[in-house]
This record gives structure tokens, C-alpha cells and sequence, in this order.
């Protein structure tokens, strides 16, 4: 851990984090302008990649109809009784805040400082960017505070290897991270597992709803090698699951009745997602169903969340309605942008403090203490 983050004022991690920002600027863009608050909205920001991109927007937009309940009568101390901790199977970290898995980081930002130069495709573009070092940095960054970092996996390439990147940084963590597969058929998916099985990952990810992105949607292919990925049925899963015995997440999750064949498929836990608004536009808000979700799943599932969240208020919020952890992406990309492994482990410091204010102003001592009667909604959903 590293203690010079950690033991940081909020107001100097602020100031880090704004430098960090500045310097992560010019590399964000063109398609990200790392605006002070990143509401998701276009024509300003180009990074969702749906033709419209209002579920994006409208995961931001709902989160922000949840205001918090203030209540500083009781007996408190100077903020050191303020416990965030969690558990994710079996490890205990600060908060409850992950960040969001990304890969193929120069594709997304093609001015990126993630380099790796000569590399081509078969089309003879440049793919020159160092997804290791991109992975390596969420997950130190991650680990280097108290919590988790997950990677990604992405479309199949002669001559890069973004899945099995992530997985270096990963095992060189002794397994702090989580690695997040492509529902792919055949044998990819289960030879995946199996490889973040030998990396030691602390846990497994399966994005199931990346067959509705631009370059798997409804032909179920992509122009670079071959490669399927569709819908799976929880009798499939189940017999995908059972190629591990490591906790298996199922990212993707939007309606009480696909948490519900989650459970069925024998999932750990489930991450509440719409993939940023990125797979299918006029999406409901992931922050609109979590409630749902949570009555008809109870505690026999982890649930996560992610899509909007920017602050610790944001995580705040989503516990109250139900989640066990919140995800995090895009300021992620800025944070290791700006700063590596040390930018991420700022802006992660910074949703920590921020979380932990908003239980002290709510009275909430520990996690359990955020329930439903510590936020407002102010609008209907």
C-alpha cells in the first residue's frame, strides 16, 4: 500500500487529481476531453460508441436524481470510526470500488502514451498500444490502495494480446484483479477461464452482454479473425462455470429475471450493466433496475454496478439501493493517463474519501448503516 496516497488529505488528493487531469488531457483526445465532470453527453464527448448514445447519457443523468439524507446528530469522533470495508470473496479492501475493465486502450485513445511502436494489423494500421501497461497500471494502482483492479478482454489479434496482458499484470500481482472474458463460443471462453485460473485471479468475469457492441452485434462476427460471441443460456453457463472453482461474475445483467437465471447459472455475483450505454440505445439506466434486481435476488448473489458513477456520493447511492460494489471506468482511463499506476491509486484515494464523507454526513458508521432511508429521489425514475 502505498502510504504516501493513503494517508493524503482529501483536499491534496483533490489538487493531485486535477493535475493529473491536466496532464492526461492531451492524451484523452480527441475522442475525450477529460472534462472536470464527466457526464457522458455528446456532441462534446465522442467516447460512447453507440449511434446515440442516450443510455450512456441517461446512466449519469439518473444517478444524479439521488440526493442524500444529511444527519450529524450522534455520536461520532473525527472520521477515524468511519469503516468502508468490504469483502470480496475473501479479501478485505478499503471500499467497496473497482474500476471498470478496458482493454485495446489504443484503439479507444489513439493519442495514448500506452505505446508499443511497430506493431501493425492485417490491414497495415498501426495498433501500437501497450494494453500491459495500461492493465499493469489499474491493477497496482488498484492494489496500492486497498482495492481491486479488473482487465479486459477484447477482439482477437495476430499480433497483440490484450486478454493475456491483463493477465501478466494480474498473476504479477499475485492475483489481485479480475479478468473480464468475451462471451465467446467454442473453445475460447473456457480456454480463458482456464488461463486466468493459472494466473491466480481472485475471482472470473464473463461480459455477456458484448454481443450487442458494434463489432459482435447481430452477425455475431468481426472483420480482423474470426470469432462468435452470442447469447448463452444459464444451462450453458453453468457447464462453463464448471470448468473453475474460482467466484464467476456475470457482467451484463439488466432485468430481476436475468439476475434470477444468474443464480440458476451458478454465479458468484453479477455486475448491473448496460456496457456505458455502448451495446444497445434507449436502455433503461443500470442505477433504474438495481433496486428491482436487489428484491427479487436478495443476498444469495453479489451485486455490482456500474455506468455514471464519477464520486464517492455516486457509490454512496448504489449501496443504499442494494449494490455490493460499484465499477468505475472512464476517469480510470484518465487517471492511468495522467499518471500510471500512481494516478489511478489518486483517483481511487479520491472516491474513497469522498464515500467515506458521505457516511460520516449520512451517520452511517460502517456499510451495513447505508440502507434506502439515506438518499432522496428527487425525480421519478
Amino acid at each position: 500500500m502505498d502510504r504516501n496516497v493513503t494517508q493524503m488529505m482529501y483536499m491534496e488528493v483533490r489538487k493531485e487529481w486535477n493535475r493529473i487531469c491536466d496532464e492526461a488531457r492531451p492524451r484523452m483526445a480527441p475522442k475525450c476531453k477529460a472534462c472536470k465532470e464527466c457526464d457522458s453527453a455528446r456532441p462534446k464527448c465522442g467516447f460512447v460508441s453507440s449511434d446515440r448514445g442516450r443510455s450512456g447519457i441517461r446512466n449519469y443523468e439518473k444517478i444524479q436524481q439521488i440526493k442524500l439524507a444529511c444527519d450529524t446528530i450522534y455520536e461520532g469522533g473525527n472520521g477515524d470510526e468511519i469503516d468502508s470495508s468490504s469483502d470480496f470473496f475473501g479479501y478485505k479492501m478499503r471500499a467497496p470500488i473497482f474500476n471498470a475493465p478496458i482493454a485495446w486502450v489504443g484503439n479507444v485513445l489513439p493519442n495514448t502514451h500506452f505505446k508499443k511502436p511497430g506493431v501493425e494489423n492485417v490491414d497495415g494500421k498501426a495498433i501500437d498500444s501497450d494494453d500491459y501497461a495500461f492493465s499493469k497500471a489499474l491493477i497496482d494502482g488498484c492494489a496500492d490502495v486497498g482495492t481491486i483492479g479488473w482487465v479486459a478482454d477484447s477482439k482477437h489479434h495476430p499480433l497483440v494480446h490484450f486478454y493475456e496482458d491483463g493477465l501478466r499484470a494480474i498473476k504479477e500481482r499475485g492475483g489481485l484483479g479480475v479478468p473480464t472474458i468475451k462471451s465467446w463460443d467454442d473453445e475460447k471462453l473456457p480456454n480463458k477461464i482456464r488461463m486466468a485460473d493459472e494466473a491466480g485471479a481472485i475471482a472470473i468475469a464473463t461480459d455477456i452482454d458484448c454481443v450487442g457492441l458494434g463489432y459482435m452485434s447481430i452477425n455475431g462476427k468481426y472483420d480482423i479473425l474470426p470469432g462468435l460471441s452470442n447469447p448463452k443460456s444459464a444451462r450453458q453457463l453453468k457447464e462453463i462455470f464448471s470448468i473453475t472453482e474460482k467466484p464467476y461474475i456475470l457482467k451484463g445483467i439488466m432485468t430481476p429475471q436475468g439476475a434470477v437465471k444468474a443464480c440458476e447459472a451458478g454465479a458468484a455475483g453479477i455486475v448491473v450493466s448496460n456496457h456505458a450505454g455502448n451495446n444497445l440505445d434507449q436502455s433503461l439506466a443500470t442505477i433504474e433496475v438495481l433496486a428491482d434486481i436487489k428484491k427479487a435476488v436478495g443476498n444469495d448473489i453479489k451485486i455490482y454496478i456500474d455506468g455514471g458513477f464519477r464520486h464517492g456520493e455516486d457509490v454512496f447511492k448504489a449501496l443504499a439501493l442494494g449494490a455490493d460494489g460499484v465499477l468505475v471506468g472512464r476517469p480510470f482511463m484518465i487517471a492511468a493517463e495522467g499518471g500510471e499506476a500512481y494516478g489511478v491509486s489518486i483517483y481511487m484515494q479520491k472516491l474513497i474519501w469522498e464515500l467515506q464523507n458521505a457516511m460520516r454526513m449520512t451517520g452511517c458508521l460502517s456499510l451495513k448503516d447505508i440502507t434506502r432511508d439515506k438518499i432522496y429521489i428527487t425525480k421519478e425514475f
